[in-house]
């Protein structure tokens, strides 16, 4: 398997198997995070495409691989806030090129892919999750719903819900102790941050 670096070069000289390797690469994590900003997964999945084409069409630009990640986060930041059609991040909606892009990536980007990242990281271990639990902390992180919704979905009580949403964020909380420290401080910043 080639490395980063090699892919890079790839990419550079036009190879559509670079463009593959890079889709995989990224495109879980800019389609959650591009579907944080709209609550679109069409949308998001459609703006995300746009994007691996976009960084296709200007690959002659691209002076160092790690400006490939920060081209796909901002050229989706910048193509979700055109889609919902927000007047105060118009003035992102100009071209620019990616050396530039790169040099305005504001704190705000990077929160967001910290949280992108932090999340998929909880993702992956909510498979080793009893069901219940599982599908009662998806629910109420990944996807908004308030304790009523959840108990009209599973056909539960509140008090299992609060239940199973406890016991899951104390196993996780456990796991990323154990894993790392600095996951496990973030994780339990993220988890008093969401409402209860």
């Amino acid at each position: 398997m080639k490395t980063d670096i090699g892919y890079f070069q790839d990419f550079k000289n036009g190879r559509e198997s670079a463009l593959k390797y890079l889709m995989a690469r990224y495109g879980k994590e800019l389609r959650f995070f591009a579907r944080s900003i709209i609550h679109n997964k069409e949308m998001a999945e459609e703006i995300v495409s746009d994007t691996f084409f976009k960084l296709w069409l200007r690959r002659d630009k691209v002076v160092k691989e790690c400006n490939i990640k920060a081209f796909l986060f901002i050229a989706t930041r910048n193509a979700c806030y055109d889609y919902i059609d927000s007047s105060q991040y118009k003035r992102y909606l100009d071209a620019v090129a990616i050396e530039e892009e790169t040099a305005m990536a504001d704190d705000d980007i990077m929160t967001r892919i910290i949280r992108v990242e932090l999340t998929q990281l909880i993702v992956s271990e909510l498979d080793k999750l009893p069901e219940q639990q599982a599908a009662v902390f998806k629910m109420t992180y990944l996807e908004d719903l308030n304790v009523d919704e959840i108990c009209a979905r599973l056909n539960t009580t509140a008090s299992n819900v609060y239940f199973a949403r406890s016991k899951a964020i104390s196993t996780l909380k456990e796991t990323f102790k154990r894993k790392n420290v600095l996951i496990y401080i973030l994780f339990c910043c993220l988890s008093v941050s969401i409402r209860m």
